[in-house]
């Protein structure tokens, strides 16, 4: 076993530009730093991405921390190694492409580059494979931005026509409470002219009966069951139109549970960078990187909707950044302010949801500290998603 072994290479003999996609795609975060904990490293104070610049800058030659890498990755790729070594190129090539299309690429990717009989070839193809298909999926990250914009905009729309038949649903619930009233009325003013009428007749019938006054008291009777009539016929329209708004609410919020559905399908969308979309699984120093925009970065945020912070929050930290919120009250809350402007990387002030006091402190304590402020001029979920992921030059305002 360990002759077939002594053909594949350590991780600190291969060639210079396979090693960041290798550490990425087989090393996790907490993987960097343990390994550096136990090189005696102090990682209490490094971000993500100092873990893996330590960590690479270690990788020239044959060192404490090279040799636990080393040591970690062969473990994980051992089997692989060991069916790689004797295969023919053809073979090998078929194998690497059934851990592409799984996207398990990284114990497969170190077996064929660390092996010594590996042809120049094959070796260009894999690394131009794993190259292209960082770019196919920036591609497909932005896709993903511009999809959840649009699903952003009609779950608003969705929320204003609920809001519109919930308002007329109301206006209904009123009006038959009044028409309601009104036959009460008429039904107890219809029981005091029957009353009438008995006590007119049991007069009339120890005398001559007056025919005008009977006939004015049918005329009243018949004028009051033609008004009961038309009222509870109003009732019973009521009726209608209120089981038909019952159905179109129960139909929008059912489509309004479908719609957070989709919207949060969307979000998820937004995970931290995989060995295909960054060679360094969220821990980025380069600019190469689809979501270098959030990774490592603290976003905070001053005022917008309370009720959607959680939102707010899942737009960034699915992208690998660091989220953190102030509702814009400034009553007793100036330290607290100040204390997360210093902190963070770039501030959120959208002015619709924002007390002026909040946007001016915020504005001055980040030229104070001279932290990057973007005001915004809705508080949805669109406009921070824009804010945060488009480039300031390609955003339409709307």
């Amino acid at each position: 076993m360990s002759d077939i072994l002594s053909r594949f290479m350590n991780i600190w003999e291969i060639e210079t530009h396979f090693k960041c996609p290798v550490v990425g795609a087989m090393l996790s975060i907490e993987k960097h730093k343990n390994i550096l904990k136990k090189c005696g490293y102090d990682i209490k104070k490094m971000k993500a991405y100092e873990y893996h610049q330590q960590i690479m800058a270690k990788l020239h030659d044959e060192n404490n921390v090279s040799v636990k890498v080393n040591n970690f990755i062969c473990n994980k790729a051992r089997k692989l190694m060991i069916r790689v070594a004797g295969l023919p190129d053809q073979d090998i090539r078929s194998l690497w492409k059934e851990h592409l299309e799984t996207g398990n690429v990284g114990p497969m990717m170190y077996a064929i580059i660390s092996y010594e009989d590996t042809s120049i070839e094959l070796l260009q193809d894999v690394f131009g494979e794993v190259h292209m298909q960082a770019h196919a999926n920036m591609t497909e990250i932005f896709h993903v931005r511009q999809k959840l914009v649009q699903v952003n905009q009609n779950f608003t729309q969705q929320k204003k026509k609920i809001a519109l038949k919930n308002e007329k649903f109301k206006i209904l619930v009123e009006a038959k409470k009044s028409d309601t009233k009104k036959i009460s009325l008429l039904q107890a003013e219809n029981l005091q002219i029957k009353k009438r009428i008995n006590e007119l007749e049991n007069i009339f019938h120890h005398g001559e009966k007056p025919e005008n006054a009977i006939r004015c008291l049918e005329q009243k009777i018949s004028d009051r069951e033609q008004d009961l009539v038309a009222e509870q016929e109003k009732m019973r329209i009521m009726e209608r139109e209120k089981r038909s708004l019952q159905i179109d609410l129960f139909s929008s919020r059912s489509e309004n549970e479908l719609m957070k559905k989709q919207f949060q399908a969307v979000v998820t969308g937004f995970t931290p960078c995989t060995s295909i979309d960054c060679p360094n699984e969220g821990s980025c120093i380069e600019e190469a990187c689809p979501q270098y925009k959030l990774c490592a970065k603290r976003v905070f945020m001053i005022g917008g909707i309370t009720k959607m912070k959680s939102f707010y929050r899942d737009i960034v930290e699915n992208a690998g950044g660091e989220f953190d919120y102030h509702d814009g009250y400034m009553k007793n809350a100036n330290a607290n302010l100040e204390a997360k402007v210093k902190r963070c990387d770039v501030v959120l002030c959208p002015v619709n949801c924002n007390s002026h006091n909040a946007c001016l402190k915020v504005k001055k304590l980040c030229n104070r500290y001279n932290k990057r402020l973007k005001i915004l001029r809705s508080s949805s979920l669109s406009a921070v998603s824009q804010a945060l992921f488009i480039p300031e030059n390609e955003i339409v305002m709307n």
